[in-house]
C-alpha cells in the first residue's frame, strides 16, 4: 500500500511538470541558455514592476517624516556627485540657516540639502550616488517628490584632444549602458543607441553660461557605469571610430544615460554638466591615463553656480 501511495505521488508529480511544460511550451529536454541582454530587448514594452511614488508615500507615514517634511519641496533640483556639498553651498553665498538636511534613503545613503533663500527660488540639491543604481534611483524619488527640472553635476573622463581642461560640458546626451537600454519602453526606444538631454534645458544651460562668460562645450558622452577596469579597446574603439557627423562622444561617464532614460520615465526634464578630470590618449599600441591637476573643486562649484542660476530662471 506504501509503494502504491509513493507511485501516485510521483506520477502526480511528473503530471503537473509536464503540464507545466506544455504551457510554457518548451519540452524539459530541450530548455535554452537565458540571455540577458536578449531580455533587455524582449520586454522593453512590459509594464514596471515598482513605483517610486509608492516608495515616497511610504516614507511620508515614517515617524520623522509625518510632520509634513516631504511636502511642498522645490520643483527644482542639482545632483551634485560631491562629497561637501554643504560646504560648497556655502562657498556659493548660501549659509546653514538656509539650509535643511533630509535623509531619505531607507537602504542607501540618499541625502537631500533643501535651499530656501531669503531671495530667489528654493532648490535641492541631491548629493549624488555614483553608476546607474545610484543615479536612477534618486532622479525616479526626486520626481516622485515633485521635482520637475533636474540638472546632473559630476567628472568625466575625455577622450582623447576632442575636449579641452578647464571647460564646463554640457551634454547633448550620452551613449547608452545596459541599465539605459533595460529602461527602454519599446522595441524602437531600445534600438536607439543615445539617450538624449532635455533639449530646452540644456541649450537654458548653454545661454545662461555665455551671459556669465563661462567657458563651456557642447559634446555627446559615453555612459560606462563602471570606473575601474574598463577595458582598453573599447575606448580605443571609440576614438578611432568613424562616427557620423555630430555623433562621436567627447567623453565618458558613468550616470548619463540612465539619468536621462530614468528621468523621462519620471516625468522630470533633465540636463548634465560634467568637468573633466582626466583624459584618454592613446600611446602606440596602449592607452594611457592622464589626470587633471588643475582645481576640480573650483569647477564643480562654478558648475553649480551655473546649474542654480539656469534652475532659478528658465520657467
Amino acid at each position: 500500500m506504501a509503494i502504491r501511495r509513493a507511485l501516485a505521488r510521483h506520477a502526480a508529480a511528473a503530471g503537473v511538470m509536464l503540464c507545466l511544460a506544455l504551457l510554457s511550451g518548451v519540452h524539459p529536454a530541450e530548455a535554452r541558455e537565458f540571455k540577458v541582454l536578449d531580455a533587455y530587448g524582449a520586454y522593453a514594452d512590459s509594464p514596471t514592476v515598482n513605483s517610486p511614488a509608492d516608495y515616497i508615500a511610504w516614507l511620508r507615514t515614517q515617524p520623522r517624516f509625518r510632520d509634513g517634511k516631504l511636502d511642498r519641496l522645490p520643483d527644482r533640483a542639482v545632483i551634485l556627485h560631491h562629497v561637501e556639498v554643504r560646504g560648497m553651498l556655502n562657498r556659493l553665498g548660501y549659509p546653514d540657516s538656509e539650509i535643511e538636511e533630509l535623509r531619505i534613503g531607507h537602504i542607501d545613503p540618499n541625502l537631500l540639502f533643501v535651499v530656501r533663500p531669503k531671495s530667489g527660488r528654493a532648490f535641492i540639491v541631491n548629493r549624488g550616488l555614483p553608476g546607474a543604481g545610484g543615479i536612477g534611483t534618486q532622479v525616479a524619488e526626486l520626481g516622485a517628490l515633485g521635482v520637475r527640472q533636474a540638472i546632473h553635476i559630476g567628472t568625466a573622463g575625455i577622450l582623447g584632444e576632442r575636449l579641452p581642461y578647464g571647460s564646463l560640458i554640457v551634454a547633448q546626451g550620452s551613449y547608452k549602458d545596459g541599465a539605459a537600454f533595460l529602461l527602454a519602453s519599446s522595441a524602437k526606444e531600445f534600438a536607439e543607441q543615445i539617450a538624449f538631454a532635455d533639449a530646452a534645458l540644456a541649450e537654458a544651460i548653454a545661454r545662461q553660461m555665455t551671459a556669465a562668460h563661462v567657458a563651456h562645450r557642447r559634446a555627446l558622452g559615453f555612459t560606462s557605469p563602471v570606473y575601474y577596469f574598463q577595458k582598453v579597446g573599447l575606448l580605443k574603439a571609440l576614438l578611432a571610430f568613424p562616427f557620423d557627423p555630430g555623433k562621436a562622444p567627447g567623453f565618458v561617464e558613468m550616470e548619463e544615460a540612465p539619468f536621462f532614460a530614468t528621468a523621462q520615465l519620471a516625468g522630470v526634464r533633465a540636463a548634465s554638466i560634467v568637468v573633466g578630470s582626466d583624459r584618454a590618449v592613446p600611446a602606440g599600441d596602449a592607452l594611457r591615463q592622464e589626470f587633471f591637476d588643475g582645481d576640480l573643486d573650483a569647477l564643480l562649484a562654478l558648475a553649480l553656480r551655473q546649474a542654480i542660476a539656469t534652475l532659478s530662471s528658465s520657467p
